[in-house]
Parts: C-alpha cells; sequence; structure tokens
C-alpha cells in the first residue's frame, strides 16, 4: 500500500460564518476527503476572519466531516507589523448589513498549546522531509516559523501556497494585491527568501475555478455535509451576487481559489509549472503586496535566481470533476 503525503494546512477559514468566504473550509473537505493525503492539523491565522473565529471554525468543521479529534493550532493573530483595521474597514461597505453569529454559539478553544509556528518548527523537524505545508491563507505563521527556525525551510518538504499572480496582475482587494500577499507582505517576503522548496499558485489561475449555483445543488445532493456546504455556497453566491451586481463573475458563482491549491499538490498535472524568481512589495502603499513573479522572459537579466514553482495555466475542467468526485462522488463532467 502505498504511505500517504503527510500535510499541515494554514488556513484563515470561514466557511459557516456569515459575510465570510467559504473556499478555505471546501479546501479542507477536499484535503480531508482524499484518500492520497494524511492532513496532520490545520494551523490557523488571521485573515479572513479573525484567529478566534478561524480557531472556532476549524474545529467546527473537523466535526462536520468526521475528524473531531483533527489538531486545531491557534497562531497569529495579526500580521507581522500592520495593524488589519484598514483591511477590514475594505469590507465595511458590503457585510455591514449581513447577519451576525449569536453569543449562544460560543468559541472553542484550540486544542493545543503551542503556537502555529512552535508547531510547524517541530513537526517538521521530527519528521524532516515529510510534512508540507498547504498555505491559503496570509503567511504570517510561516514567516514566525521560519524566525523561530531558519532550518524549518529545510526540513519541511514543500510549501504550496496561494498568493500572487504569475500572469498578470491580482484584480483582487487591490489591482496589484491579491487577500493573502496584500493583509502581509512582509511575511510573504520572509517566505519567499527563506529557502524552503515553494509552488505558488496565484490568482490568476484560482480565478478561473469557480463553484457554479448548480455546482451547490450537486453538493445538496450528498451527504450531510455536502447539503451543508451548498446551502452555505448558495448563500454565499446570493451575497456576492448583491454585494457586487456589476460583477458579471458574481451573479452565479463564487471562486474556488484554495480548494485548488488542494487539488494542485493532490495533482500537480492540473496545473502547468514554471520556475520563477518572485518577490513581493514590501515599501510602497500604492504597490502593497504586488507580487512578481520573473520567468526569465523579459529582456533584462532576472533579478536572482528561481525561488518557486509558479502555476501558469490551470486544467479548469480537470478540476472540476477532481473537486465534485471527492466532495459528493459525482462528477462535474467537461
Amino acid at each position: 500500500m502505498t504511505a500517504t503525503r503527510r500535510i499541515v494546512i494554514d488556513t484563515d477559514p470561514g466557511l459557516g460564518e456569515p459575510g465570510s468566504d467559504i473556499d478555505d473550509g471546501l479546501a479542507i473537505a477536499l484535503a480531508l476527503r482524499s484518500p492520497e493525503v494524511t492532513v496532520e492539523a490545520l494551523t490557523v491565522v488571521n485573515g479572513n476572519v479573525d484567529v478566534d473565529t478561524g480557531v472556532d471554525v476549524a474545529r467546527r468543521l473537523g466535526e462536520r466531516l468526521g475528524h473531531p479529534d483533527l489538531p486545531v493550532v491557534r497562531g497569529a493573530d495579526r500580521p507581522l507589523l500592520r495593524d488589519m483595521a484598514p483591511v477590514r474597514a475594505l469590507f465595511d461597505d458590503v457585510i455591514e448589513d449581513h447577519p451576525v453569529r449569536t453569543a449562544a454559539e460560543d468559541r472553542l478553544g484550540p486544542t493545543t498549546d503551542v503556537t502555529a509556528a512552535e508547531y510547524l518548527v517541530e513537526l517538521a523537524a521530527a519528521f524532516p522531509g515529510e510534512i508540507s505545508v498547504l498555505a491559503i491563507g496570509p503567511m504570517t505563521n510561516l514567516a514566525l516559523a521560519l524566525r523561530l527556525d531558519p532550518g524549518f525551510a529545510k526540513n519541511v518538504a514543500e510549501i504550496v501556497m496561494m498568493a500572487g499572480s504569475a500572469t498578470g496582475y491580482a484584480q483582487n482587494i487591490t489591482v496589484v494585491g491579491d487577500f493573502n500577499a496584500y493583509v502581509d507582505p512582509e511575511a510573504l517576503a520572509i517566505v519567499l527568501a527563506g529557502g524552503a522548496k515553494l509552488r505558488m499558485v496565484g490568482i490568476d489561475q484560482t480565478s478561473r475555478v469557480r463553484l457554479t449555483r448548480d455546482d451547490a445543488a450537486v453538493l445538496s445532493r450528498g451527504d450531510a455535509f455536502g447539503r451543508w456546504a451548498g446551502e452555505c455556497a448558495l448563500a454565499w453566491i446570493e451575497f456576492l451576487s448583491r454585494a457586487f451586481p456589476l460583477r458579471e463573475e458574481h451573479r452565479d458563482a463564487c471562486f474556488l481559489h484554495d480548494p485548488l491549491v488542494v487539488a494542485a499538490f493532490l495533482d500537480p498535472s492540473l496545473c502547468t509549472w514554471a520556475d520563477a524568481h518572485v518577490v513581493t512589495d514590501t515599501t510602497s502603499e500604492l504597490a502593497r503586496g504586488l507580487v512578481v513573479a520573473d520567468r526569465g522572459l523579459a529582456l533584462a537579466p532576472p533579478p536572482g535566481p528561481p525561488n518557486a514553482s509558479v502555476a501558469v495555466d490551470t486544467d479548469v475542467p480537470g478540476f472540476g470533476r477532481l473537486f465534485l468526485d471527492r466532495l459528493t462522488g459525482t462528477s462535474a463532467g467537461d
């Protein structure tokens, strides 16, 4: 029997939390329902939601998916240098009238006494070359792990991250910055320079994969988790269509940014990869979170040797088949 690959998912999950994106939770579900991998833990970082909400969401997801003992480790509650208030303010206009959770839904605490950075360092050191990290939130926990122990870069098998854009501008939280990079570009810069084996799946690729209303209906015909996830997906699509009425891409679908990262780890052939020297801007307010992936295509020599493999194309139908098959047992077809 082939041994499964061991992963930690570093995440800022909001699935089921009013006004929060659902793709992290669906990525976690995809991983937990894939026999090729063993999910060692979920490490939680501030991002889509605050870190304590993320811990709560992650634990509830583990329970819903039949993994109540899955370790959930609390990580950074803020970016390395910046305050989150300006980031939260960007969403105020679209989520202020969205329902909030009731006080009766008590927060659940973390399952370990160590921080996410400490956990990552200790696990990778105990099993060098065996643990891959799928980073689908801001990179703060990973940067703190590298600060704590630079040897983490050599001990971790691979970091596959959802960040940047290798083939164009991000066009996400700003014109040039995707959410994960924009929230903590200083952390991303540390990870890019840290020496770990890196793969980057950018928003240029993740914006090509979507969950439609029809797909949500397919989820709803599945098991208890599928029914709940389908309801959450339909509610999220409806929310996006009202919040962004002029954006065609939000009318009948939502993006599956983070599930593509998991899928690309499960089956690297779903993406086309290219070596690149990747850097991010940490100095300019106008270009905060800008990620440049130089693949040596410019006339000038690249600024440095390749430090990451970046996704430059995606098999969109192939991803759709894998995603729905794993979550429901039903293929999406072409």
